[in-house]
């Protein structure tokens, strides 16, 4: 069945349900499990999409972009917004910055959602680009793809036509680990990336396979209960070290962003552990307060604001003549070596 005649009621039929039990879904409403199951599945079968969000498919764009962005109080997002907004007003565009809801089930429905904005062009970055199965995501983003162009910010998803631009995540990984090493640490633990989402995956995947390169262990160095905060940070630091005997301890933390070693180091130094003196701390993302902490953290800069600015001028250029290329840019990051690494101390035994 084509897309543009599936209705309501072929959802309910197909779910073998009521039309009010798919409206209750489709609104997030109360609906048994079992229900929700199928008429989530009947929806992605079909093809459907609620009427307003093909109304906008249907109806002439609004001259706006759109920034899709999961989580604005995070101020690596918040920086990323700030690139994409400084490159807006620079190009003439207007920007809508739009955070979609997140929860159980809600990423099915982010396509439709972003259609509904009725925006020329759209860059995703965070959950709408890294939640979910490979399938689910090349799905969501094909769709929206059809409609207008758009740029994502994370790792590439192949077979969605648009521009990608993405961090080497690898690098940061190799980096702190290479600096960590040089100053004699060969305990080297890594905190934070639970939740399936890519980006986490592949530095938490990046740690093992250079950890293996150099001949060094993992085991007992690796705590993925952390999440993304300061509070999963604090989480992490307390298993690693309450689990180990004393010689098997890490020597040297790696977390997966600046808000987890954030809780880190609040916690090691309430342990009464010293940073650097008895634990070298690395963050990731180089986030604003990072330089005003106690010690101040060494931290890979990923470069948001920049990402922000490259995914709107890639977008409005694409928008104002230009063709709608579909290609990854790899991008670089940068070691920023404070004091809590260690390396005012110069290369230790230990």
């Amino acid at each position: 069945m084509e897309q543009r005649t599936v209705t309501i009621t072929d959802v309910a039929r197909l779910a073998q349900v009521s039309v009010a039990t798919v409206s209750r879904v489709l609104s997030g409403g109360s609906a048994s499990s079992a229900a929700r199951e199928r008429v989530e599945s009947a929806v992605r079968e079909l093809g459907y999409r609620r009427q307003s969000a093909a109304k906008s498919a249907d109806a002439a764009p609004c001259r706006a972009l759109a920034l899709v962005i999961s989580d604005l109080t995070n101020p690596y997002y918040s920086q990323l917004c700030a690139g994409a907004e400084h490159a807006a007003r620079q190009a003439g565009w207007p920007l809508i910055v739009f955070q979609p809801e997140l929860g159980r089930r809600a990423e099915d429905n982010i396509a439709e959602e972003v259609l509904d904005l009725r925006a020329s062009g759209a860059v995703l970055v965070g959950l709408p680009v890294e939640s979910g199965t490979t399938e689910e995501i090349r799905r969501r983003l094909c769709r929206i793809a059809q409609s207008i162009p758009i740029v994502t910010i994370g790792p590439r998803v192949e077979g969605v036509s648009c521009v990608n631009i993405t961090s080497d995540l690898s690098a940061s990984v190799r980096k702190s680990i290479s600096h960590l090493v040089t100053l004699g640490h060969r305990k080297i633990a890594f905190i934070g990336g639970s939740g399936g989402l890519r980006s986490p995956s592949a530095r938490r995947r990046a740690y093992f396979e250079e950890m293996e390169r150099l001949g060094l262990s993992t085991n007992s160095q690796v705590s993925t209960e952390s999440a993304h905060t300061p509070q999963g940070g604090e989480v992490s630091v307390n298993r690693l070290f309450s689990d180990a005997a004393e010689s098997e301890r890490p020597t040297a933390i790696i977390a997966i962003n600046d808000l987890v070693a954030l809780g880190a180091l609040r916690q090691l130094q309430r342990m009464g552990l010293r940073v650097p003196e008895d634990v070298a701390l690395i963050g990731c993302d180089n986030q604003f307060f990072t330089s005003y902490l106690n010690p101040p953290l060494t931290t890979v800069d990923l470069h948001p604001f920049d990402h922000g600015v490259c995914a709107i001028e890639e977008l409005a250029g694409s928008l104002n003549g230009g063709s709608r290329a579909s290609y990854s840019q790899i991008r670089e990051c940068s070691l920023i070596v404070r004091e809590s690494c260690g390396a005012l101390l110069g290369v230790r035994a230990f």
